[in-house]
C-alpha cells in the first residue's frame, strides 16, 4: 500500500529537489521493491501450498483413521459404548481437511492467475495484495484450526508452545 507513494510528484518532487534520487532512480527503485515484494508473496504461497498438501493434509487424514480404528475397536469390545467424542472430532476434522483442501486449490488458481497481471509491477502487486493475500490468509484459518484439534503425535510441525518454550 505504501509504494505507491514513493513514485507520487510530491515524493519525486521531495527527492530531487534535495539531490537525494533522481525521478529515473526512484522510479527504478520503485519497480525494484514491488518486484521483490510480489516474489516474496509468491514464495510464501507456493510454501504454503506445500506445506499443505504434503504435510498437514496426510497427517489429518492419519489421525482420522487412528480415531476411526478407535471408534470401531470400542464398538467391538462393547457394542453400546459411546464413542461420540471421537465421532465429533472425526466429523470436524474431515470438515475442516476438505475445506483445506479446497482453499489449497484456490490458491493454487489463484497463483496460476499472476501471470495475466505481470506486465505491471503495480498491477501484479495490487494482485498479490488483493486476491493471492486473502486466499493465503483462509488457508491459514482452517490450517490453525486444524491445528487445534490435532494430536501432538500427527501435527507435523511444531506448536507455538513448542518454540517459545522448548529453548
Amino acid at each position: 500500500d505504501a509504494l505507491p507513494y514513493f513514485i507520487s510528484e510530491k515524493s519525486i518532487r521531495l527527492f530531487t529537489k534535495h539531490h537525494i534520487f533522481t525521478a529515473a532512480e526512484i522510479h527504478s527503485r520503485y519497480e525494484i521493491l514491488m518486484d521483490n515484494y510480489c516474489k516474496m508473496i509468491n514464495i510464501e504461497a507456493a510454501t504454503m501450498l506445500d506445506m499443505t498438501r504434503k504435510d498437514i493434509i496426510p497427517a489429518v487424514c492419519a489421525y482420522v483413521k487412528e480415531l476411526s480404528d478407535g471408534v470401531n475397536a470400542k464398538r467391538a469390545a462393547v457394542a453400546d459404548v459411546t464413542c461420540k467424542l471421537e465421532e465429533d472430532l472425526i466429523t470436524k476434522l474431515s470438515s475442516l481437511n476438505l475445506c483445506l483442501y479446497r482453499a489449497a486449490d484456490t490458491l493454487d488458481d489463484t497463483l496460476l492467475q499472476v501471470k495475466e497481471h505481470s506486465g505491471c509491477v503495480q498491477e501484479c502487486g495490487e494482485y498479490y495484495r488483493d486476491s493471492v493475500i486473502p486466499q493465503m490468509q483462509q488457508l491459514r484459518a482452517a490450517a490453525d484450526q486444524i491445528e487445534g484439534l490435532m494430536s501432538k503425535k500427527y501435527y507435523p510441525y511444531p506448536t507455538y508452545g513448542d518454540l517459545l518454550f522448548s529453548v
